[in-house]
């Protein structure tokens, strides 16, 4: 009887070695499934919801929203682009490679709870009164020939947030530093960092309407040093007039009301 148990423990033992290959196997397989499960990417979103324009087109107020953490810093510009003309050498038909940009305006803003906003002055004033853009006070650039349009750009630079405020909390400055992009806004610098925009086109013209000119600074003088031939008049220095301390009297008498003050 006992030799019938011991050939039956045998007998188990033998099948758990046997099987074991096979259970083994199926815990490896178990273990690298769960190491290959990993959390889906989140698509960065980075959204121009509105430009709306005031004050006869000179400010433009531009709004959007994003999934970026809290305190990011977003870069918003307004930009139109420059074309060369056909007549001019070295300019090929129907390429853009030729094409330059003149930044017209731009802010930094902050997302606050998934929302920014901007606004941005497209318009400078010149000496003679006159509405311009930036490229219209470059005589290279006026050579060139512009687009209709202003194209407004929002874009995120991981690498520029280490500017941040030191108020911001450290776990915000923790996600600012490990966030990672990714979707259709991301976008590749030259040395292959990565980076998110969004952009909106509108066909806004040239400014042609007139101001009153702006009194000249001295900046704008002497290459910056003014008039430095003129010799400021010294302010005047005015003297108050002291009021003499009113005479003691010499007398036993006892004080006067009006006397215990002084």
């Amino acid at each position: 009887m006992k030799k019938l148990n011991l050939q039956a423990i045998c007998h188990k033992k033998t099948n758990l070695f046997a099987a074991s290959p096979l259970v083994f196997a199926c815990l490896m397989l178990l273990f690298s499934n769960y190491g290959c499960v990993q959390k889906a990417p989140v698509e960065t979103q980075l959204e121009i919801q509105n430009v709306q324009s005031s004050e006869s087109d000179i400010l433009y107020k531009i709004t959007g929203s994003t999934n970026l953490p809290e305190s990011s810093r977003i870069t918003v510009s307004a930009v139109r682009y420059l074309r060369p003309t056909a007549g001019q050498p070295g300019v090929l038909l129907n390429s853009n490679t030729s094409n330059k940009l003149s930044i017209l305006a731009r802010q930094v803003v902050q997302v606050k709870q998934g929302k920014w906003q901007a606004d941005l002055n497209l318009w400078q004033v010149a000496p003679d009164g006159s509405f311009e853009e930036v490229w219209q006070a470059n005589q290279t650039q006026m050579k060139l020939m512009p687009e209709s349009g202003v194209t407004f750009i929002a874009t995120f630079d991981p690498a520029g947030q280490w500017e941040q405020s030191d108020n911001l909390k450290s776990e915000e400055k923790l996600k600012l530093e490990n966030q990672e992009l990714e979707g259709k806004l991301v976008r590749f610098t030259n040395e292959g960092e990565k980076y998110a925009q969004a952009s909106q086109t509108l066909l806004i013209s040239p400014p042609t309407a007139k101001t009153t000119p702006p009194l000249p600074q001295a900046e704008d003088l002497n290459g910056g040093w003014g008039n430095r031939y003129q010799i400021l008049p010294e302010p005047k220095i005015t003297t108050t007039t002291l009021i003499p301390p009113a005479k003691s009297r010499q007398t036993n008498a006892s004080l006067l009301p009006s006397e215990f003050m002084r």
